[in-house]
């Protein structure tokens, strides 16, 4: 319901009171009661004076979530039907926005055509607390000419009440307004929810102002959109393209349609064939795919859909299907959907095949079997393919059957004639009724004639016109048309208008968008489809709102996951704010370009992955620096992980005098281990020298045998964010314990866990129910959850959630003003705790089988890593920077990942406690029980410097001369001599030179 929302006005007073309601009805109009203007004029309500040309402000509620506050314009009464007894007045009012257009997001809900006496129906009100809130009732018949009867099903606070006057009365199915909400009765004795709630028909809306009010046909027009086989009727200019399209599938089992960006493609397969085929009295059946996330998994996913599967796909199924694809072939994957389902054929169709185009031995594959499909004798499966132009061209030339298949079977989509494009005008426009000037339409053919990527930008030019249309109105004429901008101007116009509508802030969102995630880096003109997990909320919702202008469209992948994309190609090529913003952007587009090439995955299974070096490295740590809102998070990991794979290639060339010294000094201290204080000095020496596991671990075993600790105990007064991460796990352990009365918020429940903060809390109770509760309000949420939750996890802001049942199963969620499941995963096996990093876009799980698996927050639960952790896990914590991974398991053992390489870097042995890496994550910070309540926290040193510190005040005096000699053979060259020498210079962050 948030769209029909969207268009829901709220009146109030001079003294900031509601009032009551009306209804956008079209881009400049607004339907309400009379009396609901009086009360904000400040007059008597049943004032029959006329108030027509009075002005008053309205508001927009619901688009309070996505502006500031929510939006206000102010309106002209520009027709007055008085208010009379509660039966015999009219009492409707019509106002004109002035001034301003209506606000961005706010779309207008349509009058219906026409009266009904049942059905269901909502209302809408306010609701303390929030901007407003749908209520559900049943329409009855007409009690008099002017009133109409609702049911409402609603008791307590959400039920009617004197301010919902002048809401619309919404079909939810067709979301039309039926009517507006004028009065409500008590019937004695009753309760709030028992008041007997009558309307006004949207006949009697129509007669009190017929010049704005009687409904307008609906756009015959696409716009940029494509046609679907739903607008066959729309759907005129193509008749000798699709008998010939027709001709073709049925003599040859791959046709490509190949044409130019905008010419058509897709209108002519989805709307000119396939309903040609549907009529025919072959069963046929159809599978319509994108190439998208890759064009083996799509066509998996239409193949499964065409069988019976349903959307999105579950993976096992995809899975099924790519394999079947992979053994059979496109022809004996077709015949079983054909025997799953009855049909006698199956067209698929590959729409817009060049986005495939990727390079890729996976991609190269299906092309091959394509090929085959081409040439197999007796199958009943036929494949139609659009493709642009260009990438044609490089496919034609491509080695390889599939590029002679491309040769011999492609329909090249010809450009339009005169008369087709004229009847494309006038047809649609006929078919409602309408016209189109005789002259206008043969401008507009003559403009497009010769131009077939301008087909597009003719749709879109008609359907604006059309919007310009006021009621009495038959024809299309030069006036709408100039009005709108003229064929060039209009899209280019209708974007600036739509951007002009937005605040600086968001303005500048929309331009990151579009340059950085919607347009191609390596062509201008060519659209990109971006996953939801890319882009940050706010980008997300401006996103949104663009769809609901149509500018962009949004959809789901094959796995589930939301996508956003422009909804035409034109709009590239025509918008030339978008022009300009490129020209600007191209240093930066250079760079993200070459660093899509650098980041392809290897063509050859196990072949090195590549990694950026020397100045395309600083390069772009610069832009990361500068433009890290622009960049996506795969694109920081890969910088990330090449900055600290050069940086340790660069430490192994420049100390590699110290690693071979290291090696030595390893070698000396475990002879040494005779004299604790030795062999501890030696270990630290090759720690410092070589920070490596190795290293590490014997320096922590020389410590335990000199009878030191590696850790030191704190305050913890200075950790409260540490505590904070360390509060907001629940594990196994604890959960089996049951909870514990010690609280850090405001709800007092004995029986639960609490998680989260002040502003949003995550209550677990004893038997594994789950709800949300946000501040200070007494509402909670459940979160159903099949079987009892026995872990959770959430990010310090509570933003993201993860919770763990007993049978292994994990669910993600996404909190903001409710909370939104992202995904759930079935683990091999159970877990025994879970952890949530701090960006919401990794979850951790230490599982039975003796293997914490990383999980993908953002990319539906997709495994990451498999990590040895033997024994049972009792707690697990991300570094801050999402750069490492700590587990406490069974055995008093501390395990420290670095995840971008799956690496062990530290193996800790310690008392079992709950674990949480300080902020700057040099240090691991546990939490023992027998400390906990004395207010001290264990600190376990991770970094060299930190644990060679902590070494060398154990150990007492270094090493003598004649130790060294002892021990070693020679006292080795300081750092700063072995640079002398030319063997390196000093590493950043490394400890000082030995004494």
């Amino acid at each position: 319901m948030e769209t029909p929302g969207a268009a829901v006005v709220r009146f109030r007073d001079a003294g900031g009171d509601i009032v009551g309601h009306g209804a956008l009805v079209d881009e400049e109009h607004v339907v309400t009661c009379a009396h609901v203007v009086n009360a904000a004029l400040g007059r008597d309500l049943t004032d029959t004076a006329s108030a027509e040309g009075e002005a008053l402000r309205l508001e927009f509620p619901l688009l309070a979530q996505l502006h500031a506050q929510a939006p206000e314009r102010w309106a002209r009464v520009d027709a007055w039907r008085p208010p009379g007894s509660a039966f015999d007045g009219v009492d409707v009012a019509g106002l004109t926005l002035v001034g301003e257009a209506r606000p961005v997001g706010a779309l207008p809900i349509p009058l219906a055509q026409e009266d009904r006496t049942s059905g269901d129906v909502m209302l809408f009100g306010p609701v303390e607390g929030r901007p407003g809130g749908w209520v559900p009732g049943r329409l009855r018949p007409a009690v008099t000419r002017y009133r109409q009867q609702i049911d409402q099903e609603t008791r307590g606070e959400h039920a009617v009440q004197e301010r919902y006057s002048g809401t619309p009365v919404l079909d939810p199915r067709a979301e039309r307004v039926l009517g507006i909400l004028v009065a409500s009765a008590y019937t004695p004795g009753d309760g709030p929810g028992d008041r007997d709630v009558y309307a006004v028909p949207v006949s009697v809306l129509v007669d009190a102002w017929p010049t704005a009010f009687a409904p307008l046909p609906a756009s015959p027009y696409k716009g940029l959109e494509a046609f679907d086989q739903q607008d066959r009727a729309l759907f005129f200019g193509r008749e000798k393209m699709t008998a010939e399209l027709v001709e073709a599938v049925r003599g040859r089992r791959l046709v490509p349609v190949v044409g130019a960006s905008g010419a058509g493609k897709t209108s002519l397969v989805q709307a000119g064939l396939l309903p040609r085929l549907a009529a025919e009295q072959t069963a046929w059946r159809f599978a319509v795919v994108r190439p998208r996330p890759t064009l083996a998994a799509a066509l998996a996913a239409g193949l499964a859909r065409a069988a019976g599967a349903p959307h999105p796909v579950p993976l096992s199924e995809l899975e099924a299907w790519q394999s079947r694809i992979a053994s059979d072939g496109l022809a004996g994957a077709g015949d079983l959907v054909l025997a799953a389902t009855g049909g006698e054929r199956l067209l698929l169709v590959v729409d817009q095949l060049e986005e495939a185009l990727d390079g890729s031995p996976g991609t190269a594959r299906v092309l091959e079997q394509l090929a085959d499909l081409a040439h197999a004798e007796h199958s009943s499966t036929r494949a139609v393919l659009t493709l642009r132009e260009d990438a044609f061209g490089e496919l034609f030339v491509r080695p390889g059957r599939f590029g002679e298949v491309l040769r011999d079977t492609a329909v090249a989509l010809r450009a339009m004639a005169r008369e087709e494009l004229s009847e494309a005008i006038l047809e649609p426009a006929r078919g409602r009724g309408l016209d189109v000037h005789e002259h206008l339409a043969d401008r507009l053919a003559s403009l497009v004639e010769g131009h077939p990527g301008a087909l597009p930008l003719l749709e879109f030019t008609l359907d604006r016109m059309w919007g310009t249309l006021r009621r009495g109105q038959d024809t299309l004429s030069f006036e709408a048309y100039a009005e709108i901008g003229e064929l060039r101007g209009a899209l280019a116009e209708y974007a600036d208008g739509v951007l002009a509508g937005l605040a600086d802030e968001e303005r500048a969102l929309v331009r990151g968008l579009f340059v950085n995630h919607l347009t191609a880096p390596e062509q201008s003109d060519l659209r990109r489809v971006a996953r939801r997990s890319e882009l940050l909320p706010a980008q997300w919702a401006i996103a949104v709102r663009l769809a609901n202008e149509r500018l962009l469209t949004t959809a789901r992948s094959a796995e589930g996951e939301e996508t956003v994309e422009v909804v035409h190609e034109a709009l590239l090529r025509e918008w030339g704010t978008l022009t300009a913003w490129l020209k600007e952007e191209e240093p930066f587009r250079n760079w993200r370009r070459i660093l899509a090439y650098a980041m392809r995955p290897p063509e050859a299974a196990g072949a090195p992955a590549a990694v950026l070096t020397g100045a395309l490295l600083a390069d772009s740590e610069r832009w990361l620096a500068e433009r890290a809102a622009d960049i996506t998070a795969a694109e920081r990991r890969f910088v990330a992980a090449s900055r600290e794979r050069q940086d340790r290639e660069e430490r192994r060339y420049r100390v590699l005098f110290e690693e071979s010294m290291a090696r030595s000094l390893t070698e000396a201290a475990v002879r040494a281990e005779g004299n604790p204080r030795v062999a501890l000095l030696l270990a630290v020496e090759a720690l410092e020298r070589s920070e490596s596991y190795e290293a590490d671990h014997l320096v922590r075993r020389c410590l335990r045998l000199s009878g030191a600790e590696a850790h030191e105990y704190v305050p913890a007064a200075g950790h409260a964010s540490e505590l904070v991460r360390i509060a907001n796990r629940l594990r196994l352990r604890q959960w089996a314990a049951g909870p514990r009365t010690q609280w850090r918020h405001s709800v007092q429940d004995f029986d639960r866990w609490t998680l989260g903060n002040d502003s949003i809390s995550v209550l677990v109770d004893y038997v594994g129910a789950v709800q949300v509760h946000w501040g200070t309000s007494d509402t909670r949420t459940p979160l159903p959850l099949p079987a009892p939750a026995v872990l959770a996890a959430c990010t310090d802001a509570a933003s993201m959630l993860c919770l763990g049942t007993e049978v292994g199963e994990l669910f993600l969620y996404q909190i903001t003003d409710s909370v939104e499941e992202m995904w759930r995963v079935r683990l091999p096996c159970p877990a025994t705790c879970v952890a949530v990093d701090a960006a919401g876009s990794m979850v951790a799980a230490g599982c039975d089988d003796g293997v914490t698996r990383v999980l993908s927050a953002q990319g539906g639960g997709r495994e990451l890593l498999e990590l040895s952790s033997p024994g049972f896990v009792e707690d697990l914590d991300f570094r801050r920077d999402g750069l490492a991974l700590a587990a406490q398991s069974g055995g008093s053992r501390i395990r420290v990942w670095d995840l971008p390489w799956g690496e062990l870097r530290h193996l800790l042995t310690t008392t079992l406690g709950l674990i949480s890496f300080s902020a700057d994550g040099e240090h691991l910070l546990r939490q023992e029980p027998r400390f906990e309540e004395s207010g001290t926290l264990a600190r376990l040193p991770l970094g060299v410097r930190r644990l060679s510190e902590c070494a060398r005040r154990a150990a007492g005096p270094p090493l003598t001369d004649d130790e060294w000699g002892t021990y070693v053979g020679a006292s080795p060259l300081t750092r700063d001599a072995a640079a002398h020498a030319g063997f390196g210079a000093p590493v950043s962050g490394d400890s000082p030179p030995a004494p």
